[in-house]
């Protein structure tokens, strides 16, 4: 609090808003230390649990009296998704209340099941590789010309990485548990540099789209690493350095009428952990799909909603408690986010 012109009282100093008259207050009843948002029940990775409308699409209502009548203005088109923020019963059916405060049946829409995929943390450097298709070889010998039994391993296995081998023009890297993957079969982080502007102390975020991969760093370290998907052909994710321009617990996406006839709408309510840091292009986490490690988007970089989570706490500007969106300020910038 500070005394100064244009108030009878103190200016009261308001975190990253700037300055309120001390007359313009009033007493809360509530504790001075609000919850933290969001607070997730146990199992829950996103905000919200989202639901899709089925092939057939879904009627939308207003009001739930608008149902027993079946008066709709608006339709759900297939693969479109709503936030569920409350489930009710109105005459013995369920009921969806979205986040524009529209109801669905549930029974018109199914729940999302979010990828459970969640990146690695990082300790001096070290080497990682994920595989990315369906099934990938893990050999049990270098495969030298001699017949070399391997087991099958599911996409985005992480192995760390200990040795490179060189067979017949096929580069072969050995992992910690003694089995060699080819080169070309994983996805790898490349450590880098800091950008100009980073400090030694600032968390920042570099994107590989040719590898599909995130490394968030401190400073010159990096601390974790994950697959991501980023923009697919005719989208690609623009390259640059940019910084995190607004930062936002769940924001909504949507392209219901897309100008281009062959690109497909889509219509997304509560797109979790959101960072935008060039434009609408943002890091945000993504409930609708799992193929992390292959382009997929139509120009953010998705991630798992575990990892867009840990981005998204750790990305500057810091959220304060009680607060579900914030922008940056020249003293507090948003985190920067380098794309290549």
């Amino acid at each position: 609090m500070a005394s100064g012109p244009g108030c009878s009282s103190l200016w009261v100093e308001v975190y990253a808003e700037g300055w309120v008259c001390g007359t313009d207050l009033v007493a809360s009843p509530l504790p001075p230390d609000a919850v933290a948002l969001p607070e997730l029940p146990a199992g829950q990775i996103t905000p919200y649990p989202c639901a899709f409308a089925r092939e057939e699409g879904a009627p939308v209502f207003a009001r739930l009296s608008d149902a027993a009548i079946e008066y709709s203005e608006r339709w759900l088109e297939g693969g479109f998704a709503i936030a569920v923020r409350r489930k009710v019963f109105y005459q013995g059916q369920r009921f969806y209340r979205s986040a524009g405060g529209l109801y669905v049946r549930a029974s018109d829409v199914f729940l999302a099941r979010p990828s459970m995929f969640h990146g690695e943390e990082i300790r001096d450097r070290e080497l990682l590789g994920w595989t990315f298709r369906p099934s990938t070889r893990a050999y049990d010998g270098l495969p030298d010309g001699r017949r070399v039994s391997f087991s099958s391993v599911p996409r985005q296995t992480v192995f760390r990485l200990t040795a490179e081998h060189e067979v017949r023009g096929v580069t072969y890297l050995q992992t910690s548990d003694g089995k060699y993957v080819r080169a070309s079969d994983l996805r790898r982080p490349t450590y880098l540099d800091p950008p100009v502007p980073v400090g030694p102390h600032d968390v920042w975020f570099d994107v590989d789209t040719s590898q599909q991969v995130l490394v968030a760093y401190r400073g010159e370290e990096p601390i974790f690493a994950t697959l991501i998907s980023s923009g697919r052909r005719g989208h690609a994710t623009p390259r640059g350095t940019y910084r995190v321009w607004a930062k936002l617990v769940t924001g909504r996406m949507a392209n219901e009428e897309p100008e281009d006839p062959e690109e497909k709408p889509y219509y997304l309510e509560d797109v979790p952990w959101v960072l935008y840091f060039n434009d609408d292009i943002a890091l945000h986490g993504a409930y609708w799909h799992g193929a992390f490690g292959q382009v997929r988007s139509h120009g953010c970089v998705n991630l798992a909603p575990l990892d867009a989570r840990w981005v998204f706490d750790r990305a500057q500007p810091a959220l304060p408690r009680g607060w579900w969106s914030i922008l940056p300020s020249p003293d507090d910038p948003g985190s920067v986010v380098r794309v290549r």
